[in-house]
C-alpha cells in the first residue's frame, strides 16, 4: 500500500488471552483456528470478525499427516482484504489470535504489515510483529505463501532468517 499516514494498530495474542483485550478498543479480530474449531466470536466483541481455518503446519504433506488443512493463498487474500478494509480508519485496532499467539497469528500479522508498509519494508514489518509479540516465531509456510502473494521475491521470507538463526543458536546452546 502507499501513502502511509499512520501506523496501523495490530495486536497478537493466544486464544486464552483474548478476553484481556475486552476494554482495549479492538475494532477487528482475525482468529486462526484448526479446522475442527467452531466459529465462536468473543461474547464481548461487536466489531468485524474473521475466522481462518488452518493448522500450524510446514507444508501440505504435514497438514495431511496432522489431519488438518494447510494455509493457502485464499486464506491470506481474505486476511488482506479484511485488514485493508480495517485500515481505512485510523482508529482501527486489529487483534490477531491463534492457539498460543506464537506462530500462525504472528505470520498472518507479518503478511498484513508487509502489505501495508509496502515493498522493501519486510524487516520493518517483522520488527513490528516482534515488538507486539516478542516470543513470536512466525509460521514459515504462511510467510512463504504471503511472500508469493505479495510478489516479494523471497524478501518477506528472508526477513525471518535472523530470527530463525537466533533460535537455532539458543537451542544449540541449550543442548550442550
Amino acid at each position: 500500500m502507499t501513502n502511509i499516514t499512520y501506523f496501523p494498530k495490530i495486536l497478537i495474542c493466544g486464544i486464552t488471552e483474548v478476553d484481556d483485550y475486552k476494554n482495549k478498543g479492538i475494532t477487528h479480530i482475525i482468529r486462526v483456528v484448526n479446522t475442527s474449531v467452531e466459529n465462536i466470536r468473543p461474547a464481548w466483541f461487536k466489531g468485524e470478525y474473521l475466522q481462518l481455518c488452518f493448522g500450524d503446519v510446514i507444508s501440505e504433506a504435514d497438514a495431511i499427516n496432522c489431519k488438518t488443512k494447510a494455509p493457502n493463498v485464499s486464506d491470506l487474500n481474505t486476511a488482506l482484504a479484511f485488514s485493508r478494509s480495517a485500515f481505512t480508519s485510523e482508529s482501527s485496532r486489529i487483534l490477531i489470535t491463534c492457539d498460543y499467539g506464537a506462530s500462525r497469528s504472528p505470520a498472518v500479522a507479518l503478511v498484513i504489515l508487509a502489505d501495508y508498509l509496502g515493498e522493501g519494508k519486510e524487516r520493518e514489518a517483522l520488527q513490528q510483529v516482534l515488538e507486539v509479540r516478542p516470543d513470536a516465531v512466525p509460521n514459515n509456510y504462511v510467510v512463504v505463501l504471503g511472500d508469493a502473494l505479495l510478489k516479494r521475491n523471497g524478501a518477506l521470507r528472508a526477513s525471518l532468517d535472523n530470527l530463525y538463526n537466533e533460535i537455532m543458536c539458543v537451542c544449540g546452546a541449550l543442548s550442550l
